[in-house]
């Protein structure tokens, strides 16, 4: 996964803070057992693992689970290029294609800032299975509120 040169020691210091504050203050993340590993420049990946609980009545994970992964990515990519301590994102509206059922595995949720505009951004997150199958695509409107 390329994204871009490598970024310095104050944005890797930016992007770590997304990550705590995306972890501390969002409970529902830590309920999706939701790991971010990926931070940078406008990108992101987060992982669930497909866990039974995550699973609907067919025994398939529940298509809201892949949403909140395909939210959250699109919402992390966002907030790595924001001010965290003046701005933050709100999804306004997000629109998943699914395309393959997941039972099992971990799921990857990849997200990245297609644009971003003064008042509203686009992102898009692709979510792959364990094997690297494209499961579900995204596309998502957030706003960029000022907190200031």
């Amino acid at each position: 996964m390329d994204h871009g040169t490598n970024p310095e020691k104050k944005e890797l210091l930016e992007y770590e803070k997304v990550k705590e504050i995306v972890l501390k203050k969002a409970p529902f993340h830590n309920h999706l057992g939701m790991k971010i590993f990926v931070v940078s420049k406008g990108h992101s990946a987060i992982r669930i693992t497909a866990e039974e609980r995550l699973r609907n009545v067919g025994g398939v994970v529940h298509g809201g689970a892949i949403v909140s992964a395909a939210d959250i990515a699109g919402f992390i990519a966002l907030a790595s290029v924001l001010d965290p301590e003046t701005e933050k994102p709100e999804t306004i509206e997000l629109k998943v294609n699914f395309l393959v059922p997941v039972r099992e595995g971990t799921i990857q949720a990849m997200g990245r800032v297609v644009h971003k505009g003064r008042n509203i951004a686009v992102c898009e997150s692709d979510i792959f299975d364990g094997g690297g199958k494209l499961i579900a695509k995204s596309v998502g409107t957030y706003k960029v509120v000022r907190t200031n």
